[in-house]
């Protein structure tokens, strides 16, 4: 699998990365074998956060990739703080980034993340302020490359002004495409790569979900979407009718088709999907084969 540079940086990923959010449990023998199977893949970007499972899955993935580092561009992210009520709030204040950081470091096992974002913007205090702490993790060789997640343009372009981004992360797919108004334009004109999360849109592109019953009964963040109730979740299925019929054009499965997509815009974009079990992580990531005619581009964005 080929692999290209990480915006402004000398990061070199491949297309597809691999979101980690529900990678939280080493017990879990499917999670850490979809590791390994990344990595055998060419896969070598993986996306994990502070606040995935409140820790436990930056533990997870630096206990998955031991013997295997070198291969890997791991990212991490601060920003949530948990309160003793449960209560979060975002904390962007200097003292917290250092202090934050060298807890995702002893949690990693290493002594350097490659790819550091600012996961939510503190209200309290000027962004320049936050930066101002994370370029100092660069200059102690703590950090390699910085980036930011859920940001509007403004506090892209300010924080750029401190630091060249190497990432901006935020949720994009056929049915999220709100980031087209500014946030990818923004990108593409300071030369950040755009990281897509739920770029399947939590499985509702994947083809086999047919009403909000199919999710697990526990899943109670994907069955509070929206996207997945009521007349919602019917008209988002109708649209991925289309999906399912480029897909067969192009023997590929759906969930290929809505990667795909993410991949063959005008944009730099590198997807990240989530997946668990190895054989969905070989379906997505044979997606960077797939070259989408303008023609199925085209119907892919008015159904859309």
């Amino acid at each position: 699998m080929d692999h290209r540079k990480l915006g402004n940086s000398e990061l070199m990923v491949a297309p597809i990365g691999l979101g980690c959010n529900r990678h939280l449990d080493l017990g879990d023998d499917a999670a850490a074998a979809s590791i390994q199977k990344a990595l055998d893949l060419g896969i070598n970007h993986f996306d994990s956060a502070d606040m995935y499972g409140f820790g436990a899955g930056e533990i997870f993935l630096g206990k998955a990739l031991k013997g295997r580092r070198d291969e890997a561009v791991i990212a991490s992210k601060f920003g949530f703080v948990r309160a003793e009520d449960g209560k979060m709030s975002f904390v962007g204040t200097p003292e917290y980034v250092r202090e934050a950081c060298d807890a995702s470091l002893a949690r990693l096992g290493l002594d350097h993340i490659d790819l550091y974002y600012q996961h939510r913007i503190d209200p309290n205090i000027a962004i320049e302020e936050t930066w101002g702490a994370m370029v100092e993790l660069v200059t102690a060789g703590k950090v390699g490359a910085l980036a930011i997640s859920n940001a509007t343009a403004e506090q892209i372009r300010r924080a750029h002004s401190v630091h060249a981004l190497a990432a901006v992360q935020m949720e994009y797919s056929l049915i999220e495409r709100g980031q087209e108004a500014e946030i990818l334009p923004l990108c593409k004109e300071l030369g950040i790569t755009f990281v897509a999360f739920g770029p399947l849109s939590f499985s509702l592109l994947g083809g086999e979900v047919t009403d909000i019953e199919h999710l697990p009964g526990d899943d109670h963040y994907r069955r509070g979407m929206p996207r997945f109730q009521g007349d919602n979740i019917t008209a988002n299925l109708a649209r991925v009718e289309t999906v399912k019929a480029i897909a067969a054009e192009a023997g590929a499965s759906p969930g290929q088709i809505a990667l795909a997509w993410t991949m063959c815009g005008a944009h730099d974009v590198i997807p990240i999907p989530g997946s668990r079990q190895s054989h969905h992580l070989e379906d997505n990531a044979r997606a960077i084969d797939i070259q989408l005619t303008p023609d199925q581009m085209q119907r892919l964005n008015e159904a859309f």
